[in-house]
């Protein structure tokens, strides 16, 4: 050791950050601080400790054995430290910015306006897109803060709160023609999909009608505003979340085709690490106020 002089405890805590992590960049935008910090901080203790704690790789870094004694030895301490002094007063003015990830439909047409009236008091917001078993892949890894899913994690180191059921309707344009009929009649309408493999369409089918969709899409649009603007200008029908079409059905501009009295539903998720969450109280203070809004929000919507 270069000197008698014990090592901040921000330097220590720094440590824990990237040792979970898997990287610096990750580490860092944890604790709120830059990546240059980062990487002072884990110079100055490698340094004063006259060991490497850290070895750069293609995707960040992997700790050494020295690295794994030291998180072993402290890990407990600094996070009993944390928990002590770090508490929900004042809680979200400790965070700098949120990471967030989530389908871009549910996010665009049901987060953002729920926290509309809290925009001036909530942290900067980082919204990332994509699918919910890969956007909960990089919440595990910390490249995320919290995840809104549509799929229920079943991680046991995630903690999950429902903040949404989406109803799906089978809904067409108001004067696209529907056989009345048959399910074979029907099942003939162009049919606008999400994806080849009929995910949405298939659950609805396999709910109210207890049958197989047997039959190609005639449009795949991998995005459900395009599907729902699809519909709109005539391609056919489709299977749709009713959060993002009930404007459209309200104004007669999309028909309902189903009478179903209880539609498929399935819930959404506000998801976070909860080891992380142990140590950041002011993020289960944020991720309580993002439910608690949507819900509000959903609430009004119905």
């Amino acid at each position: 050791m270069s000197s008698d002089k014990r090592p901040p405890i921000d330097h220590l805590r720094t440590l824990l950050a990237v040792y979970r992590a898997g990287s610096f960049s990750d580490a860092g935008r944890r604790l709120g601080i830059s990546q240059p910090t980062v990487t002072n901080h884990i110079g100055g203790l490698e340094a004063w400790l006259g060991k490497d704690l850290f070895a750069r790789t293609a995707t960040g870094v992997e700790p050494t054995s020295y690295a794994h004694h030291l998180a072993a030895a402290m890990g407990d301490q600094i996070d009993q430290i944390d928990r002590i002094f770090t508490t929900p007063t004042g809680a979200e003015s400790a965070i700098r910015r949120i990471v967030i990830g989530g389908p871009r439909e549910f996010v665009v047409r049901a987060v953002i306006p729920a926290l509309g009236p809290d925009a001036s008091t909530l942290p900067a917001l980082t919204v990332h897109f994509g699918q919910s078993q890969e956007l909960l892949k990089e919440l595990e890894s910390g490249k995320l803060d919290l995840v809104v899913s549509t799929v229920r994690p079943r991680h046991p180191e995630l903690t999950a709160w429902p903040i949404a059921d989406e109803e799906f309707w089978l809904v067409a344009a108001a004067d696209y023609p529907i056989p009345q009929g048959s399910l074979t009649q029907l099942s003939a309408v162009p049919m606008v999909s999400y994806n080849e493999g009929l995910a949405i369409i298939r659950r609805f089918w396999n709910s109210v009608f207890n049958a197989e969709p047997f039959f190609d899409p005639a449009v795949v649009i991998p995005d459900l505003v395009g599907v729902r603007d699809a519909v709109l200008a005539g391609f056919g029908m489709s299977v749709l979340p009713s959060y993002l079409i009930r404007d459209e059905v309200g104004s007669g501009r999309l028909k309902r085709i189903d009478d179903a009295e209880d539609p498929p539903i399935n819930t959404v998720f506000l998801v976070a690490s909860t080891a992380v969450l142990a140590t950041r109280p002011h993020l289960r203070a944020i991720a309580s106020r993002i439910v608690a809004r949507v819900k509000e929000y959903q609430s009004a919507a119905e």
